[in-house]
């Protein structure tokens, strides 16, 4: 999931020369509108409120809902990479490294993943999370799809339904959802080139009074190792700003490895009011480098990106 995606895609991209992958993200979202889908974590209500977005909103909130986007994520391939390396891929049921037991099936066959986790009072110590007490099922699953002699398709999920604790600080821990994946890679001589597509309809995560939902997003990066597209749609919930934002990119954003900054893309964030920062030829002679607008009133503009620069939301 985020935080995974873009480490797979440039694994895979890079790796594509020597047709060496294994690894990972989600059909395509359909037209239309969906229905909102169910969040059962979200004992506040967040998903059905909208926060204030004016020159006066707090900064601070929002990155924080970015940083425990980024920490959920981190949190969960800590925790996979611990598992891995506690039962080297051999199915079975097998005691964790602090108490407990893991059964896991590895039931892939040649290049394709499908991995089978039950937690009964499973203690993993991982790197950089300390010991995780795991009750409740985990699912991976990544399938090659189609391949010729200069492209591979894979397609996969991952499904969470999970609680448990972080024993250093005693906070409890909720993981609920499913984030899948679709991905095509090509490569021909010495270029390299691809398209990864996540889409996720519902995600929720708490970790004490922590909580972070995404729900109908999708996300995609095409392009080659140093040429992207990135651009994303769907709504991002959390206790950070104590409610929701809707985020999208009306231009998707262009990257470069040889420019410091974007060379075009909107990225809007939109709830009771909207913001949108604009890069390279979208600041539309605004800014040398980055706009930032407000409700259609154009509020800073930077010469560069030293103060703000491009992460990706998902």
């Amino acid at each position: 999931m985020r935080r995974l995606w873009s480490g797979r895609y440039s694994k895979r991209v890079v790796d594509s020369n020597s047709k060496s992958a294994a690894a990972n993200r989600s059909p395509e979202l359909g037209g239309g509108v969906r229905a909102a889908p169910t969040l059962s974590l979200d004992s506040s209500g967040y998903a059905s409120k909208t926060i204030e977005i004016s020159s006066s909103t707090n900064v601070n909130n929002v990155n924080q809902l970015s940083a425990d986007i980024n920490g959920a994520f981190g949190l969960l391939e800590d925790l996979h990479d611990s598992l891995w390396d506690q039962n080297g891929g051999v199915s079975g049921t097998s005691n964790c490294d602090g108490g407990g037991t893991a059964t896991v099936t590895y039931a892939g066959k040649d290049w394709n993943i499908d991995e089978r986790w039950s937690f009964n009072d499973c203690v993993a110590s991982t790197f950089s999370h300390g010991d995780v007490l795991l009750n409740g099922t985990f699912r991976y699953v990544d399938t090659l799809t189609g391949e010729t002699a200069t492209s591979e398709s894979w397609k996969g999920y991952e499904s969470y339904n999970i609680t448990g604790e972080l024993k250093n600080s005693g906070e409890p821990l909720t993981v609920k959802g499913r984030s899948d994946w679709d991905q095509l890679f090509r490569w021909e001589n010495d270029s390299a080139s691809g398209r990864f597509v996540d889409t996720i309809e519902a995600f929720e995560l708490k970790v004490g009074t922590h909580y972070i939902a995404l729900t109908n997003t999708e996300t995609r990066l095409e392009g080659t190792e140093s040429d992207l597209e990135y651009s994303m749609t769907g709504k991002l919930i959390g206790s950070a700003i104590q409610g929701h934002v809707q985020v999208s990119t009306p231009t998707p954003v262009s990257l470069s490895v040889n420019e410091a900054c974007p060379t075009e893309g909107i990225i809007r964030v939109a709830s009771d009011g909207s913001a949108e920062i604009r890069y390279g030829s979208s600041a539309a002679g605004t800014a040398g480098a980055v706009a930032v607008w407000i409700d259609g009133q154009i509020v800073e503009s930077h010469a560069d990106c030293n103060t703000v620069g491009f992460v990706p939301i998902l």
